[in-house]
């Protein structure tokens, strides 16, 4: 089975990040932990009050009545870099997916540096689900923005293994942009020739989509397929805003994370989308597929 941990600044915004691990966590019946992290001050009396508050806070938030879904989580108070015990902790747990809360860049260090979120997929250890709405039922509505490459399949996994059920619907989200559309009206091509191309270059898109899904999905039927022309991150916003998803699945295909997929793509769509988000770092590890959610 899975193991999830959810990562907290115990501030009000990453509440909902801890029910949604919870409630996942009971639906997969998989082992949670949370980890809160103290940034260490000049002062040592004021290290040790944050650290007090911390664990009383934590220890709190973890048992009845405020903790609402399976048994009690395992948790953890640590003093150091977030970033960097953050990783250490997905490391010595074979963590199979991370929770945290919402993505805002906080001051020039984050500019410079990379949030915390952007610092972990970048390590591709495994998937981060964002959560930024309130953990009130199950995944519904589920779209996935993938390309074709073999890699997406990845996506896919770990959203049927950890997120999706027999009762949320599914639709991917796929971009094409035809590679000779400017080409052929500088050309002078007819518009008629010319939306052909198009057309039938969505044609080909989809069909390499579904292909991509019948390899690597348990059932390849349950997805619709949307084909978008414009440039990624706009085309995903406007899925976004038409078929309002609670979960946003992202893949990513080549490149380093932090160049090819934070700092373009998932960080505007992570920013704008409004909905929680799981991306699926390249090369990351998936989990079997999960029965227990389905």
């Amino acid at each position: 089975m899975p193991r999830l941990m959810c990562a907290t600044d115990l501030l009000p915004k990453s509440e909902a990040a801890l029910d949604r691990a919870g409630m996942l966590a009971e639906q997969l019946h998989a082992p949670l932990s949370l980890l809160h992290v103290v940034v260490p001050t000049i002062s040592e009396l004021n290290l040790e009050q944050s650290l007090q508050q911390a664990i009383a806070g934590l220890n709190s938030r973890a048992r009845a009545p405020a903790w609402r879904f399976g048994p009690p989580p395992e948790v953890a108070v640590r003093t150091g870099s977030p970033a960097r015990l953050i990783l250490d902790s997905i490391d010595k747990q074979r963590v199979d997916l991370l929770v945290v809360g919402p993505h805002r860049k906080r001051g020039l260090r984050d500019v410079l540096e990379g949030t915390i979120a952007e610092k972990v997929l970048n390590t591709r250890q495994c998937p981060l689900l964002m959560v930024q709405r309130p953990a009130e039922a199950e995944y519904r509505q589920v779209l996935l923005a993938l390309d074709v490459a073999e890699e997406s399949g990845a996506a896919v996994r770990a959203a049927e293994s950890l997120v999706l059920n027999d009762r949320a619907q599914a639709m991917v989200m796929h971009v094409v942009e035809p590679p000779y559309q400017g080409m052929m009206r500088s050309a002078g091509v007819g518009t008629e020739e010319v939306i052909s191309y198009v057309n039938h270059s969505r044609r080909e898109a989809a069909a390499e989509i579904r292909d991509l899904l019948r390899r690597t999905s348990a059932d390849h039927t349950r997805y619709g397929v949307v084909i978008g022309d414009s440039h990624p991150a706009r085309a995903i916003r406007r899925a976004v805003e038409m078929y309002q998803p609670d979960l946003l699945v992202m893949g990513t295909s080549s490149g380093r994370v932090r160049r090819a997929l934070i700092g373009s793509i998932a960080s505007q769509v992570m920013d704008a989308a409004g909905c929680d988000v799981l991306v699926v770092p390249r090369g990351s590890s998936v989990p079997a597929q999960a029965s227990s959610l389905h």
